[in-house]
């Protein structure tokens, strides 16, 4: 599903137009990239939590080349669905 269709999606269940709920959707993303930088983790209720963790650099190798390359830290977003979430998904 593109983001325009999980608008539209939302605006059939809402009755809301197509503009205020892409303005929502917009800030809702926004608000959850911003916590994340503040280095907060991100709890939703009854869905799961977003949380930024930190992974370091480490050896590699380029599959072309066969060379060894050092891949660079870097900050990765991990989503971890609540239990209620996962249950209901399988129920």
């Amino acid at each position: 599903m593109k983001k325009g269709e999980f608008i539209e999606s939302v605006t059939d269940k809402t009755g809301e137009s197509n503009k205020k709920t892409g303005e929502f959707y917009d800030a809702f993303w926004k608000s959850i990239e911003e916590q994340l930088k503040k280095g907060h983790d991100v709890c939703l209720t009854g869905i799961g939590t977003f949380k930024l963790k930190k992974r370091s650099a480490r050896k590699g190798v380029n599959p072309k080349t066969h060379k060894r390359i050092t891949i660079p830290a870097k900050s990765v977003i991990v989503f971890k669905p609540s239990k209620s979430f996962t249950e209901r998904l399988n129920g």
